[in-house]
C-alpha cells in the first residue's frame, strides 16, 4: 500500500479575532485553497478543504512536495499565520477522493503533528514515524521559523521575490531600489540562511528513505 503525506493546518489565534475579521479571514483561507488545489492538482491526491472552523487538511501524493506547498499557502495566506502538522503514512479511502472520508496512520499522525505544534507553539511539526528523522526535520523548521518571526513585511515581500527572481538585481529593477539595498535586507534578515535551510529541507524531503533513519515505525 502507497505511503501519503497528509497536511493538517490551522489559523493561529483565530479565536483572537473579532467575528468580522474571522468570516474575512475564511474568505481569504477558501480563495487561497482553490488555487493551491489548481496550481498543484498534480501532485496532490486529495485536495484541501475546509473541515472545521478554520481548520483544513489536503493529501499530497509524496513527502517531497510537502514543502512547497507550505510554503505557498504561507504566501498566499500573509499577513495571516498558519500552523501545519504533517503526517506521512498509510490512509484508508472510505468513499470519494476527499479528505473528510479518508483515514488512516497519516492522518492520526498529521493531527497528533498540529497539536505538539500547538504544545510547542511551532508553526510546523512532523510526524513520520521514524524519530531521527522527524527531529532533523522538526530542528530545521524550528531554526528557520525562529527567524521568520522576526521579520518585517518588507522582509517577507523581498524573501519571496529573490525565490521566484534569482538575483538581487532582478528585485531591486522591479523594486525600483539598488541591489545592495535588496542585498542588504535579505542578508540582515538572515533571509540568505533561510533559503540555505530550505535547500536542506528539500533535500532531505526529496530523499527520504526510512531505513536511513533506522528507528522503530509506530505502525
Amino acid at each position: 500500500m502507497t505511503d501519503y503525506t497528509v497536511i493538517i493546518a490551522d489559523i493561529t489565534a483565530s479565536r483572537k479575532m473579532q467575528v468580522y475579521e474571522r468570516h474575512e479571514w475564511q474568505l481569504y483561507l477558501k480563495n487561497a485553497i482553490v488555487q493551491i488545489n489548481d496550481n498543484f492538482r498534480d501532485i496532490i491526491d486529495a485536495p484541501f478543504m475546509i473541515t472545521k472552523g478554520d481548520e483544513f487538511q489536503g493529501v499530497l501524493k509524496n513527502l517531497a512536495d510537502v514543502h512547497q506547498v507550505m510554503m505557498k499557502f504561507e504566501q498566499l495566506i500573509f499577513p495571516l499565520r498558519l500552523r501545519y502538522g504533517v503526517g506521512y503514512g498509510k490512509i484508508h479511502k472510505m468513499g470519494s477522493n476527499i479528505p473528510i472520508e479518508m483515514d488512516g496512520p497519516a492522518f492520526h499522525k498529521a493531527n497528533a503533528a498540529l497539536q505538539m505544534a500547538k504544545k510547542k507553539k511551532s508553526s510546523v511539526f512532523v510526524e513520520t514515524g521514524f524519530e531521527t528523522y522527524d527531529i532533523a526535520v522538526n530542528t530545521i523548521y524550528q531554526l528557520i521559523y525562529a527567524i521568520k518571526r522576526r521579520w518585517s513585511d518588507v522582509n517577507y515581500t523581498r524573501y519571496w521575490k529573490y525565490k521566484e527572481l534569482g538575483t538581487y538585481e532582478r528585485v531591486a529593477a522591479e523594486e525600483g531600489v539598488s541591489a545592495q539595498a535588496v542585498w542588504d535586507s535579505l542578508h540582515n534578515s538572515n533571509a540568505i540562511d533561510v533559503l540555505q535551510a530550505e535547500n536542506s529541507l528539500h533535500f532531505i524531503l526529496r530523499y527520504y528513505d526510512p531505513e536511513k533513519f533506522p528507528v522503530t515505525c509506530d505502525e
